[in-house]
C-alpha cells in the first residue's frame, strides 16, 4: 500500500473510531473571532476555480459568512448565518438553521442540504 493511501486510510479509521459520550457535542476547532475563509465550488473540477475571500465571524457555535470581496460571485453582505453543527454521518461541519440539520440525509450546496464549511482549512463550500 502506498504511504499516502495508508495515511488516508488510517486517518479515516481514526476519525470514525472517535465517539463522544452521550449528550456531548463536538466543539468547533476555531475560537470566537473574525477569520478570512476562501470560497470554493463543490462540483467536480470547479473546486480549482479561483473565487473570493469571505469574512467569517464565529461566536460560540454561531457563524456569519460575509462577502466584502467582489460582488460578481455573490452579492455584498451576509451570505449565510446559522449554527455550526457537526454532521456525524459525513464527518463535516455544517451551517444549520434547525436542530434537525445535524441529522440531514445530505449536506453540501449541491444537495439542497445544509452548507458544508471546512473550519480547519477555512473553506466555505457552495455548488
Amino acid at each position: 500500500m502506498k504511504p499516502s493511501l495508508f495515511l488516508l486510510l488510517a486517518t479515516v479509521l481514526l476519525i470514525n473510531s472517535v465517539s463522544l459520550p452521550a449528550g456531548q457535542e463536538m466543539v468547533p476547532p476555531l475560537k470566537d473571532g473574525n477569520y478570512i475563509f476562501e470560497h470554493k465550488y463543490e462540483e467536480a473540477e470547479q473546486h480549482t476555480i479561483k473565487s473570493i475571500k469571505l469574512n467569517v465571524k464565529i461566536t460560540g457555535n454561531h457563524i456569519v459568512v460575509i462577502n466584502n470581496d467582489r460582488f460578481d460571485v455573490f452579492p455584498k453582505g451576509i451570505l449565510e448565518e446559522g449554527t455550526l453543527m457537526w454532521h456525524s454521518q459525513s464527518q463535516q461541519w455544517i451551517i444549520g438553521t434547525t436542530p434537525s440539520d445535524k441529522d440531514a440525509q445530505e449536506v453540501g450546496g449541491c444537495t439542497g442540504g445544509p452548507t458544508v464549511v471546512d473550519l480547519e482549512k477555512r473553506i466555505y463550500w457552495t455548488c
